[in-house]
């Protein structure tokens, strides 16, 4: 595996590298094109090198047919250009007419190349991202166990409280105007809030309770070894605590009131056998009649 995306890696790499020297090597022919032009194919030339910049430009913006399509242009327009002067007037085609006739579609073709090698490494990084928050257990705001973790944590105390016949809770805590919070607040205070509203929901639950941060705005899990009796007296306390003055105090003198919804339901073989989606998702939905 490691040997299939190095060599992904190379062929990317390869193909981004040949066609920036490739388009280097046209800027380099149209230049000294431009600077050797005698003086009667000097504007014509400077016309075909702004027409030749002019399409790279929106090749380089990933506009590759509008840029075809101005490089086609300018080569049709000159060749046509040239053949009407060498019917007209029986003059031969300069060295540089056959120049120009190929420069703009080059220089294109370079610059699609040099994106297309640039595209596919941004894939492959975004591929591997993508894989290393799949592994990434923490939730780096709050430092607690993220969603991932929950789901498989659940499914391991399921199987533990069934064979010692105990009872298990889930628990899911919101914000209840988290929308309303991130347009007021910065984002260090938002983060703040989040990062202690984690801490006194962990100080409020047992050293046994596992506690989870669920996605990035603040939600809260936790796994609760108790019954719907116990699961109520900590929802009582996590309440009291979140709501004490000064808990979000920022600043001396400023204090910043912050509303939860909990909802806590105890597990049932019987009714979701197993299947923690289902039993996530019947929690999620008691959170709306918290109000």
């Amino acid at each position: 595996m490691k040997l299939e995306i190095k060599k992904d890696w190379n062929s990317g790499y390869l193909v981004q590298d040949a066609g920036l020297v490739l388009l280097l090597v046209c800027i380099f022919t149209g230049a000294i094109t431009l600077g050797t032009a005698s003086e009667e194919l000097f504007l014509e030339s400077a016309l075909m090198l702004i027409g030749t910049f002019l399409a790279v430009l929106f090749a380089g913006f990933k506009l590759t047919g509008l840029a075809i399509v101005i490089a086609a242009f300018d080569v049709l327009a000159y060749t046509v250009y040239r053949l009407f002067l060498l019917y007209a007037s029986y003059s031969e085609v300069p060295l540089t007419g056959f120049i120009w006739a190929l420069l703009p579609i080059a220089a294109v073709g370079a610059m699609t190349l040099f994106i297309s090698g640039s595209r596919k490494t941004e894939l492959e990084n975004d591929i591997l991202r993508e894989q290393v928050e799949e592994l990434v257990m923490i939730n780096p705001l709050t430092g607690l166990y993220n969603l991932r973790s929950l789901y498989f944590d659940l499914e391991k105390q399921i199987s533990y409280v069934a064979r010692n016949n105990m009872a298990l809770s889930l628990m899911l805590i919101e914000l209840r105007y988290e929308p309303e919070l991130k347009r007021v607040l910065s984002r260090n205070q938002y983060e703040t809030v989040l990062q202690k509203m984690a801490i006194l929901i962990r100080d409020s639950i047992r050293t046994e309770d596992r506690i989870y941060s669920t996605n990035h705005k603040g939600s809260i899990g936790v796994i609760l070894t108790c019954d719907r009796e116990g699961s109520d007296f900590v929802q009582k306390r996590i309440k009291d605590r979140i709501s004490e003055r000064g808990a979000f105090q920022e600043k001396k003198d400023v204090s910043i009131k912050i509303d939860i919804r909990i909802a806590c339901l105890q597990y049932s073989k019987e009714e979701y056998d197993g299947n923690i989606m289902l039993f996530k998702q019947k929690v999620e939905s008691e959170l709306q009649y918290d109000v």
